[in-house]
């Protein structure tokens, strides 16, 4: 299907690309407040409009917001404490917390990546749901499909953003570990962190939609709820998989 709510977020997805490669070239954080802002308009309006598409979108923005309020205080435990990234433009309240540029662009890219969860799951209830027989089986495993391909979306996404981040935004890894693994200009530990993380999504979204009505199964979860679970385990897995390829290095 190509609503209108579909090409809003592929146009975002667009937008955010091109700005990222665009700030990779000035290295300007001001950058990101025109995407951020185009974002926002376009989600705002494909949300109020009245379109079954568009509910995805409407829970995909809390999530986004649920997930980036519950990062925050773990990024900045990981760029002011422990030195894993160090962030070159300041914007507002420099000395307090994470750009706000930076931290407004997450919510973008959270509310992307759990709307793409959701749709692929409708896109997969869709095609295989007759074959499945309504079965738990078949739904968990649609689940688990649609976790798969999001957080290998994720996982690309991350190694593009911050190699054309990285020199002009950031700098990761600023205590200076030797033979740290990278990806491109990436640490490893980032694109590995984000595929973890989203390979959980049945787990923070729990069964939705006519999965649930059809199975019965409990554990559908607000999406407010799922963004603060998977703000929690982003900021865990990127921790632990830093000390992994610290310690193996």
């Amino acid at each position: 299907m190509g609503s209108k709510t579909d090409k809003a977020v592929f146009t975002v997805t667009g937008t955010t690309l091109l700005t990222f490669l665009i700030a990779s070239r000035v290295g300007s954080i001001w950058i990101l407040y025109p995407n951020v802002l185009i974002a926002v308009v376009l989600f705002i309006y494909c949300i109020r409009q009245i379109d079954i598409d568009a509910s995805p979108l409407s829970s995909s923005s809390v999530f986004g917001l649920a997930v980036t309020l519950t990062y925050v205080p773990m990024d900045w435990l990981f760029s002011r404490k422990a030195h894993l990234i160090f962030y070159l433009r300041p914007d507002f309240l420099a000395n307090v917390t994470t750009p706000v540029g930076i931290i407004l662009s997450w919510l973008v890219f959270a509310t992307l990546a759990a709307y793409c969860y959701q749709r692929l799951v409708m896109v997969f209830q869709a095609r295989f749901i007759d074959a499945s027989q309504g079965s738990r089986v078949g739904f968990m495993s649609i689940g688990v499909l649609a976790g798969c391909v999001t957080g290998i979306g994720a996982a690309l996404g991350s190694i593009i953003v911050y190699g054309l981040g990285a020199g002009h935004l950031w700098e990761w890894n600023a205590v200076q570990v030797d033979r740290m693994p990278q990806i491109a200009t990436v640490p490893a530990f980032v694109p590995v962190s984000f595929l973890l993380t989203f390979l959980l999504c049945p787990y923070f979204f729990g069964v939705t939609g006519k999965a649930k009505v059809t199975t019965g199964i409990r554990g559908s979860q607000h999406a407010g709820v799922a963004g603060i679970r998977c703000g929690i385990f982003m900021g865990a897995f990127q921790f632990f998989s830093f000390l992994l390829f610290y310690v193996w290095k």
